[in-house]
């Protein structure tokens, strides 16, 4: 959804839509587990649950506040639904802009952090602070993976996927 077609469901109260829609992204790869999307799924179906979802993920994706309170909303709106797990919390601002935010896989980003020497400060539930101790990790994998030209965090993801599992 573009910013402006996504605020235009929200004005429109059409929050199924702009839930159906981040659904269809997030089941259109395999990096969320079958599991996290069913936790999803029955998170937007609770009352209030789809357009707690809706505000949210359209302030994380074009909000105009600094992005950890942005980030700190949607992982509340997370919570709320029973639905708080760091693939979804990070999956939609990833593929948004990757080429300044993480898709946070626990076992691989805690594995790739300690190899690294670098305190991730992880937690299960989303927060701020292992997010940004991520996006500290990816800030220095760049800068030692600069000779390999990564064009994004897509492909620092990848990287960590075949390095650290």
């Amino acid at each position: 959804l573009s910013a402006k077609r996504f605020r235009s469901f929200l004005r429109a109260g059409k929050h199924d839509e702009i839930c159906a829609r981040a659904q269809s992204v997030i089941n259109a790869t395999n990096l969320v587990f079958p599991n996290e999307k069913m936790r999803l799924g029955d998170g937007l179906r609770t009352t209030g649950g789809p357009e707690r979802f809706s505000v949210a993920l359209f302030e994380l994706l074009y909000g105009t506040a600094p992005f950890r309170a942005r980030f700190e909303g949607f992982a509340s709106a997370l919570e709320d639904m029973d639905a708080a797990v760091w693939t979804v919390a990070t999956y939609f601002p990833f593929l948004a802009a990757p080429d300044e935010h993480m898709f946070l896989k626990p076992l691989v980003s805690r594995r790739m952090a300690a190899a690294r020497g670098i305190e991730l400060n992880y937690a299960s539930n989303p927060n701020w602070l292992t997010y940004e101790s991520l996006l500290l990790l990816c800030d220095r994998l760049e800068d030692v993976l600069a000779d390999l030209k990564p064009r994004d965090r897509i492909d620092l993801q990848s990287f960590l996927w075949c390095v650290a599992m």
